[in-house]
């Protein structure tokens, strides 16, 4: 009796091995030129957002981001550019979660200031259409103790008022 009880745990062990064991398939997310205005405290501020967003899951998880800031300059009558990148590769993105619908994280922008992260997270409306928001809070740089919400509103377009780009 202790031998059949001992094939049949073995037999249904050999049997459910594939079950547990089966790898997951591997999930990629892309998407390119996500646009946003910047949002300050519920105000629409001078600064407008590009972002392409890269992000794979296959046993490791990794993402990236490029990022240009436009940022509408009155004083000058013209637009300034600024591009940064983002990655896990970098520790500029943490905390990330993949799945088939919904890639989100925190990262952090802005080089020079780690302590302005923002919390992102797209979900796959397409096979390369996404709903992106992010969103921070931030510590006001005037005046301390008193924080100032930042969101990246996605848009369709963005119209900008000069054709001039410079510093």
């Amino acid at each position: 009796m202790k031998i059949n009880l001992s094939r049949t745990i073995i037999f249904l062990l050999v049997v459910m091995l594939p079950v547990f064991g089966q790898a997951k398939e591997p999930v990629n997310h892309s998407a390119k030129s996500i646009l946003f205005e910047v949002i300050e405290d519920g105000v629409t501020s001078s600064k407008r957002v590009s972002l392409d967003l890269m992000a794979h899951a296959n046993g490791t998880t990794w993402a990236e981001c490029r990022i240009t800031i436009i940022t509408i300059n009155d004083n000058k009558k013209n637009i300034e550019l600024d591009n940064y990148y983002v990655s896990t590769d970098q520790s500029t993105i943490k905390n990330l979660k993949i799945d088939s619908e919904v890639v989100s994280f925190d990262m952090m922008p802005y080089p020079l200031c780690p302590d302005r992260p923002l919390k992102l997270v797209a979900t796959r409306k397409d096979e390369s259409l996404y709903q992106v928001k992010a969103v921070g809070l931030w510590n006001g740089l005037w005046t301390k103790g008193k924080f100032v919400k930042i969101e990246w509103l996605q848009v369709p377009s963005i119209k900008l008022p000069y054709t001039t780009i410079g510093r």
